[in-house]
């Protein structure tokens, strides 16, 4: 079966969201999650391995190896279908929609596109932005690998940005404290 990507562009993304705050994420990365890896990469292969040759998981195990084929697929996002953060994430900034960060945020989206950069690896969405209502209700949840120069709100959805937008995002994210690689 096929799958279906819809895109919007990023000042297309921006403008048609309304909300109150933004928080700022880092997930997949550090010495936790390396470790929380070297454990849970073999568990998953363990029982791999054991459902492939023998078939003999209890209905515990297999639920146990959807968990970890979930934790472990190729994609990750910031916030799962049942609406879950990554086990990884943590939580970096808070700024209310009014504060400088975020009309710098918003520029930045905002930058006109003219030269998309296509690389051919898949992302690793490392940083993500989440937009709120007063109420803490989720609005949105920005997905970004800064390497791959791509973005999303979704396994389906992408939103298509300039490649200087990546530039400009890897500075804001350094300038507000988030852990970037340079």
């Amino acid at each position: 079966m096929k799958s279906i990507m819809n895109s919007v562009t990023s000042s297309h993304y921006i403008k048609s969201l309304a909300f109150d705050y933004i928080e700022t994420y880092s997930f997949q990365r550090g010495d936790e999650y390396q470790a929380a890896m070297q454990v849970l990469r073999p568990e998953r292969n363990r029982l791999k391995v054991r459902k492939q040759k023998r078939n003999n998981l209890n209905e515990n195990e297999e639920i146990r190896l959807s968990e970890l084929d979930a934790l472990l697929a190729m994609t990750q996002y910031l916030i799962d279908n049942n609406g879950l953060f990554h086990f990884s994430s943590q939580r970096t900034n808070t700024f209310q929609y009014d504060h400088e960060v975020t009309k710098l945020l918003r520029n930045i989206l905002l930058t006109k596109i003219t030269d998309v950069n296509n690389w051919m690896c898949a992302p690793i969405y490392r940083d993500a932005i989440v937009f709120y209502k007063s109420s803490g209700e989720i609005i949105s949840a920005l997905n970004i690998c800064l390497s791959c120069e791509a973005m999303a709100i979704d396994s389906s959805s992408q939103v298509i940005a300039d490649g200087r937008t990546y530039e400009l995002l890897r500075k804001f994210f350094k300038e507000i404290g988030h852990p970037v690689k340079s």
